[in-house]
């Protein structure tokens, strides 16, 4: 049983903004540090479905490796993390009230996807491949639970959950009505999706989860104390494409393309990137271990690719530009974040600070989308 008494906010923030002294920040190199980070040289980043599906199969077997591989938490820190993959949904629930719905939330994800790129190539994933992405427009013109990514086949991301009969609509309460305005505003409705039960086909099917889940509530009060507690449940999805059309059209993604600043574009990426959430469905909507879903990775590799073109439009201005605090929701007695702002990646992959994530084709990375 979870209790009732939460983990403070305070001591969620300070997990992610203890700033430590230079030299205490490990920088990763690009994965050939002796080149010139270049196009010819740069990893690519493709689209899901413009890999072959040899290529898919791939990806997926590193994934399960991962998921077979031991958490590096030390024993009975978090006992509901039980293998490495888990580790990400971990580390983000520590610090997700710092990294959304505020001035780190891009740089955050942009170094996330990367360390799990970098583990993919220790699992058996080709050194030359780089994480896949979704293109959610793309996939508005087939139900996704027979897209190349859902459809349950050897080379997908797994099937949808089993069908469960009775769905009531999705309404948006108030606390997440500001992850998805202005696109819908707290009481409006959503169709409900084609699943909601257990996967049960294809690739990560039958997978039993230890972390969560945990309401969206939570972002109010903290998680429960008792959260690293193992509690089974198995793996769900509850695929939506409603929510795909209503958030992650191309005219939203060419609006987003077109924002003037990083204070529009955070603000217009606020409903996309929740709806991709939404879209999925099962630990997809989970604030907290959202990376549960091996779909997560994808999403946010979609996401770090339009900040990608959007910085690329104006580098001098844009490249180091960050709107808000080192906090969610921004309130007004939290640090702004900056290049010095500190990320703590823990067992993951140490400190690194904003300045250093803000270019992919430099530094610590040499990665392009195309």
């Amino acid at each position: 049983m979870r209790t009732n008494t939460f983990v403070t906010f305070s001591f969620l923030a300070s997990l992610a903004v203890a700033a430590p002294s230079s030299s205490a920040i490990q920088p990763r190199q690009h994965h050939n540090p002796r080149a010139l980070c270049t196009e010819k040289t740069a990893l690519q980043r493709r689209e899901w479905s413009a890999m072959s599906t040899d290529e898919r199969k791939k990806y997926v077997s590193a994934m399960e490796c991962l998921m077979e591989k031991e958490s590096r938490y030390p024993a009975g820190e978090i006992p509901a993390s039980d293998n490495y993959y888990a580790d990400f949904a971990a580390r983000h629930a520590e610090l997700a009230l710092n990294v959304h719905m505020s001035g780190s939330f891009l740089s955050f994800h942009r170094e996330f996807v990367k360390i799990i790129e970098d583990s993919l190539h220790t699992c058996g994933y080709p050194s030359d491949m780089g994480l896949p992405y979704w293109d959610w427009p793309a996939y508005l013109g087939t139900p996704l639970n027979e897209s190349t990514l859902f459809n349950g086949s050897p080379s997908s991301l797994g099937g949808d959950g089993e069908p469960v009969p009775g769905q009531s609509i999705y309404k948006i309460g108030a606390d997440e009505a500001p992850m998805v305005f202005p696109v819908l505003e707290q009481g409006d409705s959503i169709a409900p999706g084609s699943g909601g039960g257990c996967v049960v086909e294809g690739p990560f099917a039958n997978r039993t989860l230890y972390l969560g889940p945990f309401p969206i509530t939570d972002t109010r009060t903290g998680l429960p104390e008792d959260w690293t507690e193992k509690n089974p449940h198995c793996f769900t999805r509850n695929l939506n494409d409603a929510a795909l059309q209503l958030f992650n059209n191309a005219d939203l993604v060419e609006n987003l393309l077109a924002a003037q600043n990083i204070t529009d574009f955070q603000a217009r990426l606020n409903a996309i990137h929740r709806g991709g959430h939404i879209t999925v469905g099962g630990p997809m909507m989970d604030f907290f271990v959202s990376p549960l879903d091996p779909a997560f990775f994808l999403h946010h590799g979609q996401i770090d690719r339009l900040w990608t073109m959007w910085q690329a439009q104006d580098p001098v201005s844009r490249r180091y530009s960050y709107d808000g605090t080192d906090t969610f929701m921004n309130p007004p007695d939290a640090p702004e974040a900056n290049n010095d702002t500190v990320l703590d990646f823990g067992v993951l992959g140490g400190m690194v600070t904003l300045e250093e994530i803000a270019n992919p084709m430099a530094g610590r990375y040499c990665y392009r989308y195309v």
